[in-house]
């Protein structure tokens, strides 16, 4: 029979130990929903008398936190996103004519396909506006159901830089 020789023991090694390069970062699945990074699939859109107050009073009542807030031409926030946990209220001013509601309050509602989603709206007798695509990467579109509330139907397009 023959011997085994035992391995010598190893001894401990003097080099710093590897640094073990960090995970890539996941890339979310492509789920066709229409949904913007880091928004959910329903959002308040509130249209207010002065943005900066709003944004003020939810911090200090509320403990919102800052997201984006975009200055308008005078350097007032024109358009803010407010964060609560995983919940957002979107403020714009009362009467932006710029902004998806042209200004009014909403619920701004993520769907996988605008134009699918406008077309069932209008066969159920809802109130609709036309779809178009936005400055801010979505397209949108307003209905109006049963009982007068406005609901912002967006499909995410493409990740716009901020200016």
């Amino acid at each position: 029979m023959a011997s085994r020789r035992k391995k010598p023991a190893r001894r401990p090694s003097r080099r710093p130990p590897r640094k073990q390069a960090a995970p890539a970062a996941e890339t979310p699945p492509a789920t066709g929903s229409g949904l913007a990074p880091e928004m959910q699939a329903v959002n308040t859109y509130l249209a207010v008398a002065n943005v900066k107050a709003s944004i003020d009073f939810l911090e200090r009542t509320f403990g919102f936190t800052r997201g984006v807030v975009l200055p308008g031409v005078d350097g007032q926030p024109r358009y803010a996103e407010m964060r609560h946990g995983d919940s957002v209220v979107m403020l714009i001013p009362k009467g932006d004519g710029t902004s998806a509601t042209g200004g009014a309050p909403a619920l701004y509602t993520y769907v996988g396909d605008v134009d699918k989603a406008l077309t069932k709206a209008r066969a159920a007798g809802a109130g609709v506006s036309e779809a178009e695509d936005r400055p801010w990467g979505d397209r949108t579109a307003t209905v109006t159901d049963p009982d007068g509330y406005r609901w912002v139907l967006s499909t995410f397009k493409k990740l716009v830089p901020f200016s």
